[in-house]
């Protein structure tokens, strides 16, 4: 069923409908209905409870807010597809300490790298475009670590942000040669 908590968007000339999928005998088959089922129930307890309290007994609805930040590491695609790890978990499972250890968070107040900036600034505009500000774009405390957050909205809304960035993230990178 069409999630109506979450507005339609076109991307690449598609129209896309944020959906929550269950099954004709109601369990859910997608990661969104739990939390449309979490909303409802926040909402009816929420208002039970004003309504106990006496405070806000004209409340129509309460709703949840979210504010994700979402962290990655960018490296250049070629380093990458050398890295069975990386390419097969998803993670890194070899390796050494850093170089630099993180001591006296260097990389966290040091500017992005110029590639690492433009793809920020890529996925930026993107994410506007689709009606997504993004507030943050900044280094992270590990190296070759990044952090981009939006604006906090509906938490719907929010989590649908999110799957969308991570996918904006992953086609822009490729068109710089990062992943």
């Amino acid at each position: 069923t069409w999630d109506r908590s979450s507005p339609c968007f076109v991307m690449d000339k598609v129209l896309r409908i944020p959906c929550a999928f269950v099954t004709h005998l109601g369990a859910c088959i997608d990661d969104k209905t739990p939390l449309l089922r979490s909303n409802d129930a926040v909402n009816k307890q929420g208002l039970r409870l004003l309504k106990n309290i006496k405070i806000g007994t004209d409340a129509k609805a309460i709703h949840s807010f979210l504010g994700w930040e979402q962290e990655f590491f960018i490296l250049k695609a070629d380093l990458y597809r050398k890295r069975p790890d990386l390419v097969n978990c998803g993670r890194t499972l070899i390796g050494k300490l850093p170089t630099r250890n993180q001591q006296a968070e260097l990389n966290y107040f040091a500017p992005p790298p110029g590639c690492v900036q433009k793809l920020l600034f890529n996925v930026q505009g993107v994410m506007l475009k689709l009606g997504v500000p993004m507030a943050v774009l900044h280094n992270e405390v590990a190296c070759a670590q990044h952090e981009m957050s939006p604006i906090y909205c509906h938490s719907t809304f929010s989590c649908d942000n999110n799957v969308l960035f991570m996918e904006v993230m992953e086609r822009e990178a490729e068109k710089l040669g990062l992943h």
